[in-house]
């Protein structure tokens, strides 16, 4: 599992392998932390997020997950800036 900091949110990717063909699937998760709250707040329930769709290779799929994750950050707040 990949864990990146981004602005007030934890973004987590992650990638898990079929057993029966060996391709993988792109799962994430986002967190946002509020001030003044101890626990996070779910933004995305881990999940998986390129539906249908499978990857080569483990690194394949968090890039997939990665993109997916980036593209609601920034949908969802216009003045998140997002390093790629």
């Amino acid at each position: 599992m990949r864990v990146e900091i981004l602005g007030p949110y934890e973004v987590e990717l992650s990638a898990m392998q079929f057993i029966h063909n060996g391709a993988w699937a792109a799962f994430a998760a986002i967190h946002a932390h509020e001030d003044g709250s101890d626990a996070p707040v779910d933004v995305l329930p881990f999940q998986q997020v390129v539906e249908h769709a499978v990857f080569e290779s483990e690194a394949a799929a968090i890039a997939a997950a990665r993109g997916v994750a980036l593209a609601m950050l920034k949908g969802s707040n216009a003045s998140l800036e997002v390093a790629q």
